[in-house]
């Protein structure tokens, strides 16, 4: 891999958890894609080992150049994240930044869904 490509990958984490993140959540699902209008990238999915990591992702990001002139250029990539754990409320996280060169971690600490509770 050239200089180049490993220049246009950022990187990404995330660390699911309930109990205020002192608990970490084993095979919850957690699926990454790219935000913006029409987007119909691709999809990656994800589970949790037991202490409540995905792997690490790589993810496309602009080059790490970007960050170093003002030219109004954006210098990260934006993605979507959903959590998902059986007998927890999803999470849904929008707007998280990924840079080129950086490993990027994401915090969702779930909330137990409450006894008796019937969605509508």
């Amino acid at each position: 891999m050239n200089n180049q490509q490993e220049e246009s990958l950022g990187y990404l984490k995330v660390k699911v958890s309930t109990a205020r993140g002192a608990i970490p959540l084993e095979n919850a699902t957690v699926r990454v894609r790219a935000e913006g209008a029409g987007n119909t990238g691709a999809i990656y999915s994800l589970e949790t080992d037991s202490n409540g990591l995905t792997d690490i992702l790589p993810l496309p990001a602009p080059p790490r150049a970007l960050s170093q002139e003002p030219n109004g250029s954006v210098p990260y990539s934006l993605w979507e994240i959903s959590v998902f754990c059986d007998g927890f409320i999803s999470a849904i996280f929008s707007g998280v930044p990924v840079y080129a060169g950086i490993t990027s971690i994401q915090n969702a600490t779930l909330v137990p869904i409450p006894e008796g509770f019937l969605p509508s």
